[in-house]
């Protein structure tokens, strides 16, 4: 059978749990803190990494651009050179084409004028 409960026993069993909970919260709250604190440092170590990484990947791309440019300068002069050199080839073949359009010219000019020269058959 079960025996009647003591109020006195109730007020400790009431104040034992009070206790037992308040530094249950105490513990609690320390282990947040204590998490919280390695949480910020783990943060901080990774962050610290992707900085690093970033800057190592910054100064890689930077290289690669720069070797990437040079070939691309490379090739834009040698472009140059080419459009330099046609150009020229260019002028020479239009002062050959202008000396044989003067020959045609001065050949259908003396021609011209033996045909107007020439003395009518009638």
């Amino acid at each position: 059978m079960s025996r009647p409960v003591d109020p006195s026993d109730l007020d400790r069993l009431g104040g034992d749990l009070r206790q037992e909970m308040a530094t249950m919260g105490t513990q609690l709250r320390q282990e947040i803190r204590d998490g919280d604190a390695e949480t910020r440092r783990h943060m901080d170590f990774l962050h610290a990494q992707l900085l690093e990484r970033l800057a190592v990947t910054a100064a890689e791309t930077r290289r690669y651009i720069s070797v990437v440019a040079e070939g691309l300068k490379s090739d834009i002069k040698a472009v140059a050179e080419g459009l330099g050199a046609l150009d020229e080839k260019v002028e020479l073949f239009r002062g050959e084409v202008n000396q044989e359009f003067a020959k045609v010219d001065r050949r259908l000019l003396h021609l011209q004028v033996r045909v107007i020269d020439r003395p009518n058959p009638s």
